[in-house]
């Protein structure tokens, strides 16, 4: 009887945990479908000074885009329930590339992210960089 009980509980977790559905590793709720006019050409994150991080990125084309907000989380970029705190916010001017510093950050693996805001109310997310911080 308890063999019996051990294989259904065994099959019963295979089962609800073989169908779940999960997102792309670069999915994001907020990103809308068309993404034609805002492409990120390229996001990159590396150290700047001893507590500092600098951000670039650039836009295929700037054609409809108002801003920029640049979040940066702590937690797992991977989870979708993680903590964005926007640190900074660039007004578009229309330039292909922008750059951003995050002075005094703590140390440990920090994940950024631009999000660019169409005039539409649209927002469309770049891909993710990661810097680690070490403590001396």
């Amino acid at each position: 009887m308890k063999t019996k009980l051990i294989i259904a509980c065994v099959i019963a977790f295979v089962l609800l945990t073989s169908f779940g559905t999960a997102l792309p590793e670069n999915a994001s709720p907020k990103k809308a479908a068309n993404t034609a006019a805002t492409d990120f050409s390229f996001f990159r994150t590396h150290r700047q000074g001893k507590n500092g991080i600098t951000a670039t990125w650039g836009v295929t084309s700037a054609v409809g885009v108002s801003s920029f907000y640049v979040q940066r989380t702590y937690e797992d970029p991977a989870d979708p329930y993680a903590y964005w705190e926007t640190w900074d916010y660039e007004v578009c001017s229309g330039a292909k590339s922008y750059k951003a510093t995050d002075a005094n950050v703590f140390p440990g693996f920090i994940s950024y992210r631009v999000v660019a805001v169409m005039s539409n109310g649209n927002e469309f997310v770049s891909g993710i960089s990661t810097v680690h911080i070490v403590s001396h």
